[in-house]
């Protein structure tokens, strides 16, 4: 697992770009704070929340992301200049539809030569471009917006009267995991605006983690716990992972507790070993 992995997640928590007085709490309550000068500020505060997140990134660089505007336009090449001054580290790309956006952010300075980058796939381009955008230099992380590409696919919901993601949502977002997984990049999970609906939010926690995303972005502090729970592999599970980890000796496949162990369930075990101790660590 990267640096650059370790640092993130598995609970990303959104703040205004244009509410200074949050960005403190929100680091706090997260293990992410994700400063956000794209749709979560309107137009007449956009000059105003690029100051302030640049000012608090010279603070605290450290797990702060930066959402900035599409770097080719002229809003996204404002950001870019004011999150370099301030020595930003990781920044979240929305609408990610070409490996040239990309690209051009790493080419605008020395700094942003070193970002650690999490591309977002929010329309059908964006999907279509997959392979070309994750196999970008510095990206590190991919995640998704469904409410995004259910527009810009011209469908009239998002989610099916159960909860699940329509058909075409739930088939992008595993494409997008199959292309993650072929990358070698990590997959965040979406946000859950249904933020009274506990029950949801508990649903596609477990499934994002089921499915081996490294995190999910919230709305709000309420959904951190909920987040970090499903996210923490149980202890009994590491203590089994570790002591399979143990008995292998180098053995490719062998007999451990009752169950038959090769490559892939010992890469499985690894899997739950890290994300056990990346969550130590972020604590």
């Amino acid at each position: 697992m990267s640096v650059a992995l370790l640092t993130l997640g598995p609970a990303l928590l959104f703040c205004p770009g244009d509410r200074p007085e949050r960005f403190a709490k929100a680091r706090a309550a997260a293990d992410n704070p994700v400063l956000d000068l794209e749709d979560g500020v309107g137009a007449a505060n956009k000059g105003m929340a690029r100051t302030a997140v640049a000012s608090f990134l010279k603070e605290a660089p450290e797990r702060t992301i930066v959402r900035i505007n599409r770097p080719l336009t002229e809003l996204g090449g404002a950001d870019v200049a004011a999150i370099a001054a301030g020595g930003a580290r990781t920044v979240l790309l929305p609408k990610t539809e070409a490996g040239a956006e990309i690209a051009a952010l790493r080419q605008a300075s020395a700094v942003c030569a070193d970002l650690a980058i999490i591309a977002t796939i929010e329309t059908a381009r964006g999907v279509l471009a997959l392979g070309d955008i994750l196999a970008q230099a510095g990206v590190v992380a991919v995640s998704w917006g469904p409410y995004d590409l259910a527009a810009d696919l011209g469908l009239t919901a998002v989610r099916a009267p159960d909860g699940r993601y329509l058909g075409p949502i739930e088939q992008i977002r595993n494409q997008i995991l199959l292309h993650a997984a072929a990358a070698g990049v990590a997959m965040l999970d979406t946000v859950t605006t249904e933020i009274a609906n506990t029950a949801l939010l508990q649903r596609d926690v477990a499934e994002a983690a089921l499915l081996g995303m490294s995190g999910k972005f919230v709305v709000h502090p309420s959904q951190v716990a909920a987040v970090r729970t499903e996210f923490t592999p149980p202890a009994e599970v590491v203590a089994r992972s570790r002591r399979m980890l143990d008995a292998a000796d180098g053995r490719a496949v062998f007999l451990f507790e009752g169950e038959m162990v090769d490559e892939p369930i010992l890469r499985r075990a690894k899997t739950v070993v890290a994300r056990a101790e990346r969550g130590s660590s972020l604590r």
